[in-house]
């Protein structure tokens, strides 16, 4: 990698770690702002969707923007945006001001996505890593945030109460928006914006598959739903999960330990897959994550909090793999655009999670839960396989003549 591209890595890495702290204030905060509203368990989930419903709802438009605009002034927007709704929730009086403010929340930080992620995806030569370690730092965010929310006896929600977290963040986005608007980050030789002459010329890949590669799309998309309703609905009750089955007091910091073994997972899953097809790699990542959630749901104790680890681990390293076949599968000059319709159907859509995991919560308890999770999980592992399959028989026929006239 040259200096441009660490330097846009660096940058990008800071702005996703950002966008999935915002993200999980909300879960790592559940309890104690369920605490002060006295609301039940559904209603809980029923906010943590509408959150990602706006999370997910402002994908396409900043896809479409990111593709006009270029990656970094769609961030400035995000952030700015972020530091104002997240001061509103911080001052949120009752359900209906908590429920509109995490609304506004997830409308500006859910333009972050498409974003960062065309900018990883074009800017950096080296996608398979960049893509993974961009994933890397969306889950350090993660695991860093609920520690210092409420992972220790001095963390801020414990000795300030929640809205003080909600006030970090409001910080943090201001601080960075600052920063990006700033920066110069080009992703397509000095420019950050694609010309025409580039929209025009197709990539390599795309001559070299002539098939129609829309039917993969459209199931990469399905998949994002799928795995984004397994998602939202881990990451709001996995906090809970973890403070009735292991610590009544330190849940967030048992989450901080599985999301850092999710970072190790976003990390392999890009090393391996500058070297192995993406189609190849999908169904065993997925299918790996299926035993470890089923056993999430049903063991308890210092166990839970290694198979939840575990889960985490193969949940995100399947993540560099979907959203390399995304990028694999668009039309030139609509990266951004192709980003911000599989955000839309993992947070947006997926969002979905948050409700169903809340109303199994609220009927039973949080290890129905991560059983009813598991079987959207387990339709993800069909998706993948039917990837794989689709994938076999487009290279086959591939044949050298038809490679040979694409170069």
């Amino acid at each position: 990698m040259n200096p441009t591209e660490r330097r846009l890595i660096g940058h990008i890495a800071a702005a996703h770690a950002t966008a999935h702290a915002i993200e999980l204030s909300y879960a790592v905060l559940l309890t104690r702002i369920q605490f002060d509203f006295g609301t039940r368990d559904v209603v809980m989930g029923a906010i943590a969707t509408v959150f990602g419903w706006a999370f997910g709802s402002t994908a396409i438009p900043a896809g479409f923007l990111t593709d006009r605009l270029g990656s970094r002034q769609v961030l400035v927007y995000a952030f700015a945006g972020s530091a104002v709704m997240a001061l509103l929730v911080g001052l949120a009086q009752n359900g209906w001001w908590l429920a509109a403010g995490l609304a506004g929340l997830g409308l500006t930080s859910g333009l972050y996505h498409p974003a960062g992620l065309s900018a990883m995806a074009q800017g950096v030569r080296q996608r398979g890593m960049a893509l993974g370690l961009h994933g890397v730092a969306g889950n350090l965010g993660q695991a860093m945030w609920p520690l210092l929310l409420t992972g220790t006896p001095i963390s801020l929600a414990i000795v300030f109460g929640w809205r003080l977290g909600f006030f970090a963040v409001a910080g943090l986005s201001a601080v960075l928006a600052v920063f990006l608007a700033r920066a110069h980050l080009p992703v397509h030789g000095e420019s950050e914006v694609l010309s025409a002459e580039d929209m025009a010329e197709p990539p390599a890949e795309h001559e070299a598959h002539p098939r129609n590669l829309l039917t993969p799309l459209l199931l990469t998309y399905a998949a994002f739903v799928l795995s984004g309703i397994v998602y939202r609905g881990v990451i709001t009750y996995l906090p809970k999960h973890l403070e009735g089955m292991v610590s009544d007091d330190f849940g967030g910091s048992f989450v901080s330990v599985a999301l850092v073994l999710g970072a190790t997972g976003q990390f392999v899953g890009g090393s391996i897959s500058q070297r192995v097809r993406l189609e190849r790699m999908a169904p065993v990542t997925s299918a790996m994550a299926v035993p470890a959630l089923i056993l999430t749901a049903i063991v308890g104790g210092p166990a839970l909090v290694v198979v939840s680890s575990a889960f985490v681990f193969f949940y995100f390293a399947s993540q560099p793999v979907f959203t390399g076949l995304i990028a694999d599968y668009s039309p030139p000059g609509a990266v951004g655009r192709s980003y911000g319709v599989s955000f839309f159907a993992g947070f947006g859509l997926g969002s979905l999670g948050g409700v169903i995991a809340g109303a199994l919560v609220d009927t039973w308890d949080t290890q129905a839960a991560f059983l009813g999770l598991t079987l959207f999980m387990a339709m993800v592992v069909v998706l993948s396989v039917t990837l794989w399959s689709l994938a076999e028989r487009r290279y086959r026929g591939i044949t050298p003549a038809t490679v040979g006239s694409s170069t």
